[in-house]
């Protein structure tokens, strides 16, 4: 299926960066990311997995509700781990599975989740865009506080826009 092939090369990818950079390059908070680290994107992108991983065993899936745990903001070879693992986990999850999604827009003290119904595929897919987003927040902020490191022109971008590239001969970076 298109959907894991396409998170299989986003871990890939992440994998292959958080190689590549310094326990420091990790956890520093440069300026462009208004007090965010390229660990807190990490965080993120794998509590977004995780939780699909989750909503495989239990049938709903809440993205408000995530462990937030720390270590993986903090500790490359913890977050590298997880990510290992993810990509194995992922690989083998039932797409066809219904589930039930519960989330919440509300800011107040009494805003209430909402329920829909939605798709494992679905959420595969959104947490499969969603770390594209966060791959390229990570990759504008590695070309400017670490320009030593080196980044795919590909990654943080859509498999989509991609292939419009392809079609029109061009590279992500034009």
């Amino acid at each position: 299926m298109i959907v894991k092939t396409n998170a299989g090369y986003i871990f890939d990818q992440l994998i292959e960066l958080i190689d590549c950079l310094s326990d420091e390059q990790y956890i520093q908070s440069p300026v462009i990311f208004s007090g965010a680290s390229v660990g807190k994107h990490y965080r993120h992108i794998i509590e977004f997995f995780q939780s699909v991983s989750l909503a495989d065993q239990t049938e709903t899936i809440c993205y408000d509700n995530r462990l937030r745990d720390v270590r993986i903001e903090t500790n490359r070879a913890f977050a590298r781990e997880l990510l290992v693992d993810l990509q194995k986990e992922l690989s083998e999850i039932d797409n066809e599975k219904g589930l039930t999604l519960i989330g919440d827009l509300g800011t107040g003290d009494d805003s209430s989740g909402n329920y829909m119904i939605t798709s494992l595929f679905r959420e595969f897919h959104y947490a499969v865009e969603h770390a594209i987003h966060h791959m390229a927040i990570i990759k504008m902020g590695i070309m400017s506080a670490f320009p030593g490191v080196t980044i795919p022109n590909d990654f943080g971008v859509a498999p989509s826009t991609l292939r419009y590239q392809h079609s029109r001969h061009t590279s992500p970076a034009e």
